[in-house]
This record gives C-alpha cells, sequence and structure tokens, in this order.
C-alpha cells in the first residue's frame, strides 16, 4: 500500500513541478515584456530551481547577466540551455555573442560558423560573425561580410550599422553619418545606431547633433548599456565644463615651480568650442631668485569633416621679484588636416614668453614658434607620429627640433613603442638648456584604460641620452601617471605625477625633474 501511495505521489510531483516551472516562467515572460528586469530574473531563478531543463529561462538568465556585464554567468547560463537543448538558433547565437563581449574572439567566430552551417538563412549569424572579426581586428574579412549581408536584404539595419562604424573607424566620416542615417531611415529607434551616429557626429566637429543623438538613444534604449555609455562620453566632452588645476614641479637645480589654472570650455554653435583660461604661477630658483607670472588666454576651436582650425590671444604678466616687470601678448594658431582616412597632418604657430622658471621669468626673453606634425595609422593598433619644428627667441638664439614615435596597442589595455627625438640650437647660452645638439632614444610601454566613472593611465620609457654632440651617452628614464574618477555624471577629480633624468624636460638641463598635481573639472 505504501510502495503504492508513494509511486503515485512520485507521479504527481513529476507532472506538477513542470507545470509550476512553466507559470514561473510565463511569469517572468510577462515581466521581461514590460520592462521589469529584476521581477523577470526572479521569476526565471524560481522557474530554474523547480525544473534545471527549463530552456526559457536559462537563455533569459544568461541574457540579463549578460546585459550587467556579468558575462562568466551569462556563459554558464547559456551552457545550461545549450545542455538541455543543443540545436536553439536563439541560444547560440547568444552564447556567440557573449563570447564576442568577453573578446575570445576565436571560440565566438567558431560558434558563428556552427550556427551559420545549421541555419544558412538567419542574417544575423553572419551579422554577429561580420562584428567578432571587426572587433579582432578583422576590418577588410567584417565589411566583405558585411556586404553579403546586404545583397541578400539592401535594409538589414545591424549590417548598415556595422559597415558605418567600420567606416568610422577608418576615418570615413562622411561615408559613417551615410551609413548610420541610412540604417535610422528604415529603423528610426535603432539606439545602436543612434549612439554611432552620435561618436561620428563628435568626430566630425557637429557638437550639438551628437549631443541630440547621443540623448536619443537612451531615451530610445534607457536600460543599453552601450546608449548610456556613449550618452555620457559625448555628453564630458560636449557639455560645458570648468577645470581648475593645482600643480607643482621642481628639478635638481632648485626651480620650483607652482600653478593655479582655471580654465573653462563650452560650445558656441554646432562646430565651434570656446575656450578660456586665467592662471597664476610661482616659482623659485638658485641662487635666491623669485617670482610670479600670470596668464589669461580666449580662443576657440572650428571642426570640418577633414579639417581643424585652432585660434588663442592672450596677455601673460611677469613679476621677477629683482627686475623690471612686464606685459607680453601671447597667441596660437593650428590647423590639422586629414588627407587620408589614416594619415593627418598639422601646423601651429606661436608666440608665447619664455619664463619657465622664476630665472626666466625675469630674464625678458619671447619665443616665436613654428611646428608641423604627421600622424599614421600603419595597421590595427599601431600608430607613427613625427614632427619637426622652429623656435627663434628674441635674445637672438635659435632652436629646431624633430622627433619620431611609433606605438603598438596590445591586448588587456597595454602599449608598446619606441621614440627618438633630436634638438639643437644655434647658441649656447647659460640661463637656459640650449645644447647645440641633444639626442633621445627610448623604449616605450604602458596601460591606459577607461571605465564608467575612472580613466587611468601609466606610462614610462627607458633609454639613452647624449646631452652634447661631443658628450657621452648615459641612462635615461621617466614615468609618469594619471588617475580620474567621475564622482557624477560630469564632475571629475584627476591626480597626475610622473618623474624624469631626461634633460630635455627641465629648461636648465637639470638631471631630476619631477611634477604633480590635482585637476578638478566640474560640468556646467
Amino acid at each position: 500500500m505504501n510502495s503504492w501511495w508513494s509511486r503515485l505521489l512520485a507521479a504527481a510531483a513529476f507532472l506538477l513541478i513542470p507545470a509550476a516551472a512553466s507559470a514561473q516562467v510565463a511569469e517572468a515572460d510577462a515581466a521581461w515584456n514590460q520592462g521589469r528586469y529584476g521581477a523577470a530574473r526572479e521569476a526565471y531563478l524560481r522557474a530554474l530551481t523547480q525544473d534545471p531543463a527549463s530552456v526559457r529561462a536559462s537563455y533569459r538568465l544568461g541574457v540579463l547577466a549578460a546585459w550587467d556585464g556579468n558575462l562568466d554567468s551569462a556563459l554558464t547560463y547559456l551552457a545550461q540551455a545549450r545542455v538541455a537543448d543543443p540545436d536553439d538558433p536563439d541560444v547560440r547565437v547568444m552564447q556567440a555573442q557573449v563570447l564576442s563581449w568577453a573578446g575570445r574572439y576565436p571560440e565566438a567566430i567558431a560558434k558563428w560558423d556552427s550556427l551559420i552551417a545549421l541555419y544558412p538563412d538567419r542574417l544575423d549569424g553572419l551579422v554577429g560573425k561580420a562584428r567578432t572579426l571587426s572587433w579582432d581586428g578583422e576590418e577588410q574579412a567584417a565589411d566583405s561580410l558585411y556586404r553579403v549581408v546586404l545583397e541578400r536584404d539592401p535594409m538589414n539595419g545591424d549590417a548598415l550599422v556595422g559597415t558605418a562604424q567600420l567606416a568610422y573607424w577608418d576615418g570615413r566620416t562622411g561615408e559613417a553619418i551615410a551609413g548610420y542615417e541610412r540604417a535610422l531611415s528604415y529603423r528610426p529607434n535603432d539606439a545602436s545606431a543612434r549612439s554611432g551616429l552620435a561618436q561620428v557626429y563628435l568626430a566630425a566637429g557637429r557638437q550639438l547633433d551628437a549631443q541630440a543623438e547621443a540623448d536619443s538613444a537612451v531615451a530610445i534604449a534607457p536600460a543599453n548599456r552601450e546608449a548610456v555609455r556613449v550618452q555620457t562620453s559625448v555628453g564630458r566632452t560636449v557639455q560645458s565644463a570648468a577645470d581648475l588645476t593645482l600643480g607643482w614641479s621642481d628639478d635638481s637645480d632648485d626651480n620650483v615651480m607652482w600653478w593655479q589654472v582655471i580654465s573653462a570650455t563650452t560650445p558656441l554653435s554646432n562646430r565651434v568650442r570656446g575656450f578660456g583660461s586665467v592662471g597664476a604661477f610661482e616659482g623659485s630658483s638658485t641662487p635666491a631668485v623669485t617670482a610670479a607670472r600670470g596668464t589669461a588666454e580666449w580662443g576657440a576651436t572650428y571642426t570640418q569633416d577633414r579639417w581643424q582650425l585652432t585660434g588663442a590671444f592672450g596677455v601673460q604678466g611677469l613679476w621677477p621679484d629683482a627686475g623690471v616687470a612686464r606685459s607680453v601678448l601671447t597667441g596660437r594658431l593650428g590647423a590639422t588636416y586629414r588627407f587620408q582616412p589614416a594619415v593627418a597632418v598639422g601646423v601651429s604657430y606661436a608666440h608665447f614668453p619664455f619664463a619657465e622658471t622664476a630665472y626666466l621669468i625675469g630674464a625678458g626673453i619671447d619665443i616665436d614658434a613654428v611646428d608641423a606634425t604627421v600622424d599614421a595609422t600603419l595597421g590595427a593598433g599601431l600608430s607613427l607620429s613625427a614632427g619637426g619644428g622652429a623656435g627663434w627667441y628674441s635674445d637672438g638664439n635659435q632652436r629646431g627640433s624633430a622627433v619620431l614615435a611609433v606605438t603598438k596597442q596590445v591586448p588587456r589595455h597595454f602599449f608598446v613603442g619606441g621614440l627618438a627625438r633630436m634638438v639643437w640650437y644655434a647658441e649656447t647660452e647659460p640661463g637656459y638648456f640650449s645644447p647645440d645638439r641633444f639626442t633621445v632614444v627610448e623604449a616605450r610601454g604602458g596601460y591606459a584604460r577607461v571605465g564608467e566613472d575612472w580613466e587611468t593611465r601609466l606610462s614610462a620609457g627607458a633609454g639613452v641620452q647624449q646631452i652634447t654632440s661631443s658628450g657621452s651617452w648615459e641612462f635615461e628614464g621617466h614615468i609618469e601617471g594619471r588617475a580620474a574618477w567621475w564622482f557624477s555624471r560630469w564632475n571629475r577629480l584627476e591626480a597626475f605625477a610622473g618623474v624624469s633624468n631626461s634633460a630635455y624636460l627641465s629648461a636648465t638641463g637639470a638631471y631630476r625633474w619631477g611634477t604633480a598635481g590635482l585637476v578638478l573639472r566640474l560640468g556646467l
């Protein structure tokens, strides 16, 4: 009798548990459709407890974990769903997508290939593989795959967004804007297209348009992490802001300088951004020289799709404790032109007093400087910068300079590279560093990462320097770091510090130079 009742109860449980799990899944689906994702998660968890083989519960919990950035948990849930139903295409798509988000590109591409082989008519498999290839630096292969999708479906919004993103990465801003706008003509409420368009507008100098598109993306998809990230990033760039900088530097020749600078930037129109600053500098030099310097500057930057023009003017007051106080009008003008997506050139001119130390504040020397630069992208994560310049000093001296640097981005936010620099002067003057020729060659490396509310950068270099053309080669090195914390949407606190024995960094050629400071940014 007891055995009969036990079998009956077991059978009832076998029938009731899946029914209860199905009810929980239905409740969770309703919450999901209403955008109540927290309630959906709780209901899916209850369903999974009652029926561990529930594909729907495992799949949706994987999606929610991925949206929250918990990629390892997402993959665990999705693997559980795959065990329960190995052929479910939606589970396969999400699993491949999360592997892509996790940077596990070879595994993701293998999953995409498997999906494409089983379901050749599903275009989301081709789009997903193309997107993963683009993230892995295979931009040409990604573009070809997107074109295959567009041949089969010319109105495929995901493929249009993908090709527009590739154009943006390649510096083809006009083509990128056209691609995003075409995607939006088919899908006006596509948050990814609007957030991508916001980034391109920002790069093209259309600041107010960038802000409007970023805000629209978040209005369409408030829970979309990428849309929120782009809105925040664009807002931090476009938003009017004021910076308060407190800094200090010294060198082994006993030159000490303290400074306080208040600067502000604001958009004046869609392509014009204005800026201004006022600052106070106080310093001392050996033997017993003290001086102060005040600065004020106003200017604007105008940006077009291929070029950018910056102009500024100001005044500096120089007040040595011993000597004649004076005021100097300052000015600078710079232009940058990108004549190919991967190559940009720039030229600049500036007039300013040579007042880097307390002694030089009273020395009465001004500089007119002209510089030219070339920046090129040589491949995925590989960039080259080169430049040269000349300076004419009011004491009759002249300066020439040349620099070449190569940087390569490597996995996990690291970068490596090298630099060579040469500076030479017509005359050697006792009051400031002016060798007949200074040369430095160094290897460089570092780490840089930007998070949602913090940014960090640490870099260092080591090499050799020759301080005069007849001097011996000696060790040269430096290390500097910068960390910033966004303590609200628009406000940031940043700290920086660095130390070097490069003679070039000190106005007097000292064998040690260091600096540190704080920057407080307040959105206006």
